[in-house]
């Protein structure tokens, strides 16, 4: 589970500050988020997806692109 920090806390062996980001199992998540420590990311998979595929076909469109050569008189 994905969490955004909104309180300092011990977490992993070092302190998370308030806007860091981290990682913990489902149970963990949950009880920071109760307590007030945290709150989840919501992942927007459609999105993620979108912004892949345009990455993508931006990097095609740059490797298909015609070079264009300098003619020698």
């Amino acid at each position: 589970m994905k969490l955004t920090v909104l309180r300092a806390i011990y977490f992993g062996g070092n302190v998370a500050i308030e806007g860091d980001e981290i990682e913990t199992t489902e149970q963990h998540g949950r009880e920071l988020i109760q307590k007030g420590y945290a709150s989840e990311i919501v992942i927007n998979h459609a999105a993620e997806q979108q912004e892949q595929q345009e990455q993508q076909e931006q990097q095609e469109q740059q490797e298909t692109k015609p070079t264009k050569a300098k003619k020698e008189k």
